[in-house]
C-alpha cells in the first residue's frame, strides 16, 4: 500500500540524450540512492504540469513528484507492506 508523504526533497541525477534519470535523492537528512527506475509519467493536474518517477531504493518503492514549472521536487508517497 503506498503512504502520502508529498515532503520536499533534494534530488540529483544525469541526463541521457534528454532524458532526466535520477540517481539519489535527500529526504530526511538521508541521502537514498536509486537503485532502479521502474516508471516515468507526465501528468497535468489543472494547469501544472507535473513528471513522476517510481524509483527503488534499497528495496523500497517511492514516488518522485518533479513540478515542471516550478522546478520543484516532492517525495509523493512511499510503497509500505
Amino acid at each position: 500500500m503506498f503512504t502520502k508523504i508529498n515532503e520536499k526533497i533534494a534530488v540529483v541525477g544525469t541526463y541521457n540524450d534528454s532524458t532526466f534519470i535520477p540517481k539519489k535523492f535527500l529526504w530526511r537528512d538521508r541521502i537514498l540512492k536509486v537503485d532502479e527506475l521502474t516508471f516515468v509519467t507526465d501528468t497535468q493536474d489543472g494547469g501544472i504540469k507535473n513528471r513522476i518517477y517510481s524509483v527503488v531504493s534499497a528495496g523500497n518503492v517511492y514516488r518522485l513528484l518533479f513540478n515542471r514549472e516550478t522546478e520543484e521536487w516532492l517525495i509523493a508517497e512511499v510503497f509500505c507492506d
